[in-house]
């Protein structure tokens, strides 16, 4: 059994890990919660709209407060603007103790216009993994331009369950990965 493994294998009501998000994990949440909230281990799903790195920050600090043996933490932030990237070292240093932190990287489909620090923004998300042995990369903004008009109609958060069901399997895919 591998470290990821034995991690998963404790996964209980008492170590049931948790998703802090923005808007996009609003959707998801709204769209079709169960497979994500499985794949945590049962634990909460946190998104809210125009959520700041700050405030889901402070999310993360309180909720791993009250759940200091969270087997995995998923973090989905970004979307709304940019993030220092000591900001993300800080938060990474907090979430040391967790077995697995997925991060999941940003999509918006005309991030030249709206969103350009998107590029600066996944690279810094991409990179973390190199930097800290408990962080994986939930690939979003490698699935997201699969998605049709009609199940990511304002390119940028997911309208229809296959949508959902493509973000949380790339979540999935990186809580399993080595």
């Amino acid at each position: 059994m591998n470290v990821q493994q034995s991690a998963q294998a404790r996964c209980t009501k008492a170590t049931a890990g948790f998703v802090v998000g923005d808007s996009v994990i609003d959707a998801i949440n709204y769209l079709h919660p169960a497979p994500l909230r499985a794949a945590i281990g049962g634990g909460v799903v946190d998104g809210d709209v125009n959520r700041q790195f700050d405030q889901g920050a402070a999310v993360i600090k309180g909720r791993l407060a009250k759940s200091p043996r969270a087997c995995a933490v998923v973090v989905a932030l970004g979307t709304n603007g940019p993030v220092d990237p000591a900001k993300w070292s800080s938060l990474m240093r907090t979430l040391s103790r967790v077995p697995r932190v997925v991060v999941v990287n940003t999509y918006t489909k005309d991030w030249r216009r709206g969103q350009p620090w998107m590029p600066q923004l996944n690279a810094t998300i991409n990179a973390l993994p190199k930097k800290y042995r408990n962080v994986r990369v939930a690939n979003w903004a490698a699935l997201a331009p699969s998605l049709t008009r009609t199940e990511l109609p304002d390119g940028v958060h997911p309208d229809s369950s296959r949508a959902a069901d493509k973000y949380t399997s790339a979540i999935v895919a990186a809580l399993k990965a080595r």
